[in-house]
């Protein structure tokens, strides 16, 4: 083999594709895969979980930044980067030494709230591969993770080299995001690899992402839901479902979080600060309730609910929680309009729930 290394051609050549839906050139309605000659035969789903051998032992790979789980072989290595990961038959694939042997999976992840779709984002990734010639088969459905995806098995030599080789590239979306399967082997070797690789790909189990929110100022640390975004300002920082609710520009739909947290003045407790929010919120169109305890963060603390129109023609629902830590007092105040309540009040509670205090003071 010449000095393109198998690693080069496999995660080079494969693999070394556009990572970003979003900046994907969206195909024409003429784009159709080359066929010079049959299609390979449709790979064969497998049963989940994999079943141990003798000749393979299975490990289970969790990656809580792409949100999926997968067993791979446990004598294979792998390595973890933004947005994606990659599983080889031996490091050396991953760092690109020279190989003759071996085979690879690549797994990424990328925002599909563009314009591109899975058939777009397989046949955009298909046509940018550095190959000389490929043989690509036809689209075909596939379930990946319990969702509906496609795959396509292709064929070929990498450009420069002789070197035949044999893979697969199949996507899924989960949660608007788009997953990308990257996998191949040399051609001779098929037999050997993929059958693994194939049952690597039945194995995806799509996880529900809960990212966390750390804060140095604020001494806390707590989980959101994936797709919120967040704004901080010194000792505050507001979750919102969109960025038209942090800027305040407009609230007809969605919800919000804001947690604050301030040293409390001698003689003023955390029933102080609540009692300074309530004034405000307390009026004519806001209606509140009675106290209640709560646990935050592992602190006794107080919550109470609220309802009403503070702004024109929208009605929101929330809570106002409040809770002292190490001589600061910290308000979380969750709301959603009145509607949505029942969609994001499970989530609101969920993030209060999650708050963990990460600084003694």
């Amino acid at each position: 083999m010449n000095k393109a290394s198998f690693a080069a051609l496999t995660i080079t050549a494969l693999l070394a594709v556009p990572l970003t839906a979003c900046n994907l050139p969206a195909l024409g309605p003429t784009f159709t895969p080359s066929l010079s000659t049959p299609a390979p035969v449709p790979l064969t789903p497998a049963p989940l979980p994999p079943t141990p051998t003798a000749e393979v032992i299975w490990s289970k790979h969790t990656n809580s930044t792409t949100g999926l789980s997968m067993w791979y072989p446990d004598a294979w290595a792998y390595e973890e980067f933004v947005e994606e990961v990659i599983f080889a038959s031996s490091p050396e694939i991953i760092r690109g030494t020279e190989l003759e042997s071996g085979a690879a999976m690549m797994v990424t992840r990328s925002d599909l709230e563009g314009p591109p779709t899975l058939d777009e984002l397989v046949q955009t990734t298909v046509s940018e591969l550095y190959f000389d010639k490929v043989e690509v088969s036809d689209l075909k459905p596939r379930t990946i993770g319990g969702h509906d995806g496609i795959l396509v098995t292709l064929e070929g030599s990498p450009e420069g080299s002789d070197v035949s080789m044999r893979g697969f590239v199949a996507a899924a979306e989960h949660n608007g995001w788009g997953y990308l399967f990257m996998a191949a082997s040399i051609r001779d070797e098929w037999a050997e690899y993929g059958p693994i690789l194939e049952r690597m790909l039945g194995s995806v189990d799509f996880q529900c992402i809960e990212p966390v929110y750390t804060s140095p100022t604020l001494g806390l640390s707590i989980k959101y839901p994936e797709g919120w975004i967040f704004e901080e300002q010194g000792e505050q920082v507001i979750f919102g479902t969109s960025e038209e609710i942090i800027t305040g520009a407009e609230f007809d739909t969605g919800s919000a979080m804001l947690v604050i947290g301030n040293e409390l003045e001698d003689g003023l407790a955390f029933e102080g600060m609540m009692e300074m929010i309530l004034s405000e919120l307390s009026s004519e169109e806001i209606v509140t309730g009675d106290r209640k305890p709560t646990t935050v963060g592992g602190q006794d603390g107080i919550i109470i609910y609220f309802e009403g129109t503070p702004a024109e023609d929208v009605t929101v629902r929330g809570f106002l929680a409040a809770v002292e830590h190490c001589k600061r007092g910290y308000l979380f105040v969750g709301f959603s309009v009145l509607d949505e309540w029942s969609e994001f009040g499970s989530d609101l509670q969920a993030m209060l729930d999650s708050v963990q205090f990460t600084k003694g003071w």
